[in-house]
């Protein structure tokens, strides 16, 4: 077991050094004790607002270049505010070990707060309030919290308000900052693979400068108790009805933490949940249903919440009450208890497989509650709790009393407030009385069985975890306007119950073993992956096979899917930046399935039948095409005989391999607009890309992400120096053949034309000038190293192998793709600029006002 070191600097600041040699990867977190709950009035938002600007330069390093400095190390750097502190981390390649300590604590000790990056950043949040008021999950969220959190501060908006974020003032920051980042606040997190010594003394001598400053006393007014339930119903121009309902509950120290979240999972958390199978499942009341216990720093909020056709709101409203008030009562079978105990604990191995989660996991409980091993502790009574503890948390939180209803309801809808009060629901509801393996990872090994399907396995002792994924071609590029959606409607029907059980026993059997089974279809690929605990595989395989030979196709369950699918389609209108890629897509392959929404489309999906899920599920049994990976800690020769039996039955599909022409471009640039009433416009602008198969792809990777990235050339000069958008990126996406390149951006409605101009600029500038030569290495060694960071987990590498020999790259891909973009030069990068940015032949897309 990993056993993280503690020290304490004399000024005061904690460090935590937890070493784990694995991977070739180290994190760093800066966790501040420091969150929105300690602002006063029209500080409001200013730890949100410090987080952006703490990235904003130091004396040493101007505005942009520590993200630079960072993702020039092939690393990963990017920060979060919550209510009760601020996260600033970064994940680097070991060997870029002091380039990654030193950018992150220059930037934590020394921001500049510079008067015009202040002015900048103002413009950048403001979009990013914007976006949130478009946004259906954060407005219910806030609008829940306001109304439950009436004296805590944890009613407040995290981000701010306008006015607040408005009138923020060189001074105001500096005053904060000094007075609450401090190094008694602050927790600095090491994860990963370093040598403890040298890192200890490397870390004292930066903080050394540091002064130790006392901060103010966290004192915060307790919300009185709530004795009487509350309602809250808010009309948007959205498509879905969205609905919570909550129940306050104690901080994360109380002991009935561990009943509660056995309660949540009990309830509405997996496929086999109470509220999923009996709600949705069964009765079909709900598309989508969730639980959840949020336990901060402060006492915190049970939530139970789901979307809903309007016609179903208030009757899924009062069933799901009627769920969580008969528990009180009901009989809890140990296997339920069973089932939420070990997929609650399994989280806590699947929380080691990288060191970005073993620094935040030891980062938050140090900060949170002054105790790295708090979860130790947790887990022991995670075990202990019983049938009667969860009736007993049930009768003391879950109380009628101190519900609290949140709707947010579209623009016209029939549902009224006098609808979903709580005495109003209540009308309805009678009063109730692991194996461990070490050794070094072996090679690739990769068999052909006798029908052609072809295993690629590798092992990895370093966790009892393995990874399987399966794939085969297809996907939308398959399809026919016709027959548009049929394997999006395959991915989600193949794990909705097999020819032996069910869909509810079906899930029952997998969340009893903690794993995970689901489909997945893309633009080229369908497939099928599982993640299971190793000590479970052979029972994990079986069943994953069964999935993957027997489904059921049940009608019910079709029946179901199309009505959640054609619901998902509705509530697309609420996704703005979606439906700008949609569109975009449409426009750009007007001949070619890539040009299909993956979806597909009303009409289609209420066409598609059981003998079109047959059809395409054939086509993905197709041996001669058909790939496995599997990753992770596990017997090879066991799985290969295992694998051999259970598919001899397969086999070869005398089907001709689907050859398409390759898409043309427009032949002039093509514009094309939805008129929404938003608070942001939606642009995407891009052109046809490149081939999986093509070299061309990884000088594509490079030019991206010399335009992408909290360091690329979109993000410093239209968020940092024009102050357009929160929100602008670029993208790069293959295809068997030609995908496609895109920029991104989401700003004011009234800046549309002022963004779409900046960004023909920047590709202009880099189609016509060679980049420079740190804007290369910074680009390559950022692929590079976030690629070596992917590879910390088993089900990365498992889809990596699998995708890659199915595509003709050779399972040896995963091993020289870094070197393939180490030797990307700037003239192959001003090349693939000219040959696919073509400012002739550009789509446009606009979504909003």
């Amino acid at each position: 077991m990993i056993q993280p070191e503690k020290i304490t600097l004399p000024n005061g600041m904690t460090v935590l050094l937890i070493e784990s040699h694995q991977s070739p990867v180290v994190a760093f977190n800066a966790c501040f004790r420091v969150g929105s709950v300690v602002e006063k009035g029209p500080e409001a938002g200013l730890c949100h607002f410090i987080e952006h600007m703490i990235f904003k330069g130091t004396p040493s390093r101007p505005a942009g270049q520590i993200a630079s400095a960072i993702e020039a190390a092939g690393g990963e750097i990017n920060a979060y505010t919550s209510f009760d502190e601020t996260v600033y981390y970064c994940t680097v390649s070991s060997r870029f070990f002091d380039e990654g300590l030193n950018a992150l604590s220059d930037a934590v000790m020394n921001p500049l707060f510079s008067e015009e990056e202040i002015a900048r950043e103002k413009l950048v949040v403001i979009e990013e309030i914007n976006r949130s008021k478009d946004t259906p999950g954060k407005v219910l969220s806030e609008s829940l919290f306001k109304e439950v959190f009436r004296v805590h501060p944890y009613g407040r908006p995290i981000i701010g308000t306008r006015e607040s974020v408005s009138a923020f003032t060189r001074e105001d920051l500096l005053k904060f900052y000094r007075r609450w980042y401090v190094p008694k606040n602050l927790v600095f997190v090491v994860a990963g693979d370093f040598p403890g010594e040298e890192a200890k003394e490397k870390i004292a001598r930066l903080f050394e400068s540091f002064p130790a400053v006392e901060p103010p006393p966290l004192d915060l007014p307790a919300e009185p108790p709530q004795t009487e339930p509350r309602s809250i119903l808010l009309t948007r121009p959205f498509e879905g009805h969205y609905i919570q309902l909550s129940f306050p509950i104690p901080e994360l120290t109380s002991p009935d933490l561990p009943a509660l979240d056995i309660l949540s999972h009990l309830l509405g958390e997996g496929l086999s949940s109470r509220l999923e199978q009996r709600i949705k499942e069964r009765r079909g009341l709900v598309d989508s249903v969730y639980s959840y216990a949020y336990t901060p720093r402060s006492p915190g909020l049970f939530v139970l919440g789901f979307t809903a056709p309007e016609a179903k709101v208030v009757l899924a409203s009062q069933e799901i009450l009627k769920e969580v008030f008969a528990l009180k009562h009901d009989k809890i079978a140990h296997a339920e208890l069973a089932r939420a105990r070990i997929n609650i604990k399994s989280d806590a191995w699947y929380e080691r497989e990288t060191v970005e989660g073993l620094a935040r996991k030891y980062g938050y409980f140090e900060t949170i509650v002054g105790d790295y091993n708090f979860d130790k502790k947790y887990y022991q009574r995670i075990d202990e709790v019983d049938p009667d503890g969860i009736r007993q948390v049930v009768g003391k939180y879950l109380r009628p009393e101190s519900l609290t209803v949140a709707g947010l309801i579209p623009e016209g809808s029939k549902i009224k407030a006098r609808n979903l009060t709580p005495s109003s629901l209540f009308k309805s509801i009678k009063p109730l009385p692991a194996k461990k393996r070490t050794g070094e990872a072996k090679e690739i090994k990769i068999i052909r069985l006798k029908n052609g399907t072809r295993l690629v396995l590798k092992e990895n002792l370093n966790l009892p975890l393995v990874s399987v994924r399966l794939a085969n071609v297809g996907g939308l590029r398959s399809e026919t306007p016709k027959k548009n959606g049929i394997h999006s409607m395959l991915a989600q029907t193949l794990t909705k119950g097999t020819k032996k059980l069910n869909s509810e026993a079906l899930a029952v059997e997998i969340e009893q073993m903690a794993a995970s089974i689901d489909a997945f279809s893309g633009r080229n690929l369908d497939g099928l992956q599982g993640d299971f605990l190793s000590d479970k595989l052979e029972a994990g395989i079986d069943l994953f096979l069964d999935v993957l030979l027997n489904p059921a196709f049940d009608p019910k369950e079709i029946e179901k899917e199309r009505r959640n699918t054609l619901e998902a389609l509705r509530r697309e209108q609420d996704q703005l930046s979606a439906l700008a890629y949609k569109n975009f897509l449409a426009r750009l392959y007007p001949q070619h399935p890539y040009g299909l929404p993956l979806l597909g489309k009303v009409e289609s999906v209420k066409a598609l039948g059981r003998d079109d899920l047959l059809k395409a599920h054939r086509r993905l049994l197709n041996p001669s095409s058909l790939v496995i990976s599997v990753v992770g800690d596990f017997d090879p020769e066991a799985v290969e005989n295992l694998m051999s039996d259970r598919l001899s039955a397969l086999k070869k599909d005398s089907t001709p391999r689907l050859d398409l022409s390759d898409p043309k471009p427009p032949a002039e640039p093509i514009r094309t607009e939805i008129k929404k009433a938003k608070m942001q416009s939606h642009i995407v602008l891009g052109f046809l890309g490149t081939k999986i198969q093509n070299r061309d792809r990884y000088a594509m990777d490079v030019m991206n992400n010399i335009l992408a990235g909290q360091g690329g050339r979109l993000f410093l000069e239209l968020r940092d120096k024009q102050s357009l958008a929160y929100s602008v990126t670029s993208f790069s996406q293959e295809g068997i053949e030609r995908g496609f390149f895109s920029v991104y951006i989401a700003t004011e409605p009234k800046k549309t034309n002022q963004a779409i101009d900046g960004i023909l600029k920047e590709l202009e500038k880099i189609r016509s000038q060679p980049v420079s030569g740190p804007e290369l290495n910074r680009a390559k060694k950022y692929l590079i190293g976030s690629y070596e960071l992917d590879l910390q987990r088993n089900s990365h590498v498992a889809t990596q192998l699998a995708f890659n020999e199915i595509y003709g790259l050779g399972a040896e891909e995963w091993k020289k793709f870094p070197d393939k973009i180490e030797n990307v030069s700037r003239e192959d990068v001003l090349e693939v600029a000219e040959k696919y940015i073509r400012l002739d032949a550009y789509v446009l897309s606009l979504v909003g006002a």
